[in-house]
């Protein structure tokens, strides 16, 4: 951003009443997806958007900002759609908007494909995006894809504290208060715990940080927004454990080449997807691909990963990738065993398996992937 170049913002909720913050623009995407400029009040003061507006107002204060309110839920549901979302982030870019605020997310997985790809372009386009996680505490889109700064809720926290608890499994960098004592139409309220009153206050820090270091690029802001963060003592972690028993094929491809994996691994993720088949990934692959759903650790027990896997993505099937050889008689959860060209002369490793065994040496991907369906079907 040029230096003293305004900073412009975009609340992507159901309406931002003007009593909230100052606004410059105020835009409605219908139905049908055509963009639709509001001429006058049309949501509440105190609507979900208006109260997200209000405590970024409180936390960072917004005069000398260009606030854009984009109505992409339905006020009366708080339900919208994926299209409207996706226009909705045409919207910013066309308007050069640098900062998006997005209190809201998706765990339908048919979006997620489309979100992967609409995000990214966002972000290429040097924006910051603020989204909520979900309240059910599985995975939400777009929150939790790379490069959006995640956010979930911390009761034990209170009005301005946040602190980053960066987690490589579920990519949600930070944890908020979402408990803000407000001033709406002249009395005193304050805002339930939920992730979506979270979010705001590090869209507010955020916002901090551009306004005071304009002259820094991308990373630089989001190094300073995590430096800014408390001190982290303790991570609130609302998932089960023991996780639930694993009811789902969860195949381990081990012994590859990195280079042979990571192709391996994003074929077999295409032609699942293609069958219709909810598919989940994870490997030990360096660098971040989008088909690559979290990190996974060569020193991770399996049987518990999976398990994580299976809950938090409520998916058909799990992909696990492991460069090193790992034998198949340490787990219970593994269905199948596919194993590369580094494990040519195993012979033996079938009588101890919990689960079958492909050795993979000689076989095309896609001849990979047509046996794998055979064996787990």
């Amino acid at each position: 951003m040029m230096p003293g170049k305004t900073i412009r913002m975009a609340i992507l909720d159901d309406g931002v009443h003007p009593q909230a913050c100052p606004l410059k623009g105020s835009f409605l995407i219908d139905d049908d997806l055509s963009v639709i400029e509001l001429g006058k009040h049309t949501v509440s003061p105190d609507s979900h958007g208006s109260m997200c507006a209000r405590i970024v107002q409180r936390y960072a204060g917004l005069d000398d900002v260009d606030v854009f309110s984009i109505q992409i839920l339905q006020g009366d549901t708080l339900r919208g759609n994926i299209g409207r979302l996706l226009k909705a982030f045409e919207l910013c870019i066309s308007m050069e908007i640098r900062l998006i605020h997005l209190s809201v997310g998706t765990y339908a997985f048919e979006d997620f494909a489309k979100l992967e790809e609409a995000v990214q372009h966002l972000l290429n386009s040097d924006r910051f995006l603020v989204a909520a996680a979900g309240n059910r505490g599985t995975v939400t889109y777009p929150a939790y894809l790379p490069g959006v700064v995640g956010v979930k809720c911390c009761p034990e926290l209170t009005d301005g504290e946040y602190i980053y608890c960066y987690d490589p499994f579920t990519r949600i960098h930070y944890q908020a208060s979402s408990r803000h004592r407000l001033i709406l139409e002249g009395r005193g309220t304050r805002t339930p715990v939920s992730n979506s009153y979270a979010a705001p206050l590090v869209t507010a820090k955020l916002l901090s940080c551009l306004r005071e270091h304009e002259d820094l690029g991308r990373d630089a802001v989001l190094r300073l927004l995590m430096e800014n963060a408390k001190q982290c003592t303790f991570v609130k972690n609302s998932e089960p454990y023991p996780y639930p028993p694993v009811e789902i094929p969860v195949v381990v491809l081990s012994g590859f080449s990195v280079g042979r994996l990571s192709q391996l691994m994003e074929l077999l993720m295409d032609c699942l997807r293609r069958d219709d088949y909810h598919a989940r990934a994870a490997s030990n692959l360096p660098g971040s691909r989008l088909w690559d759903e979290t990190v996974l650790f060569e020193s991770t027990d399996l049987d518990r990963f999976s398990a994580r896997m299976a809950w938090y993505f409520s998916c058909e099937i799990i992909l696990l990738g492991i460069t090193s050889y790992i034998p198949p008689d340490r787990y219970g959860n593994i269905s199948l065993w596919v194993y590369g060209e580094e494990s040519d002369d195993l012979q033996t490793v079938e009588a101890g398996a919990d689960g079958q065994v492909l050795q993979a040496a000689g076989l095309s991907d896609s001849r990979i992937y047509e046996i794998m369906i055979e064996m787990l079907t």
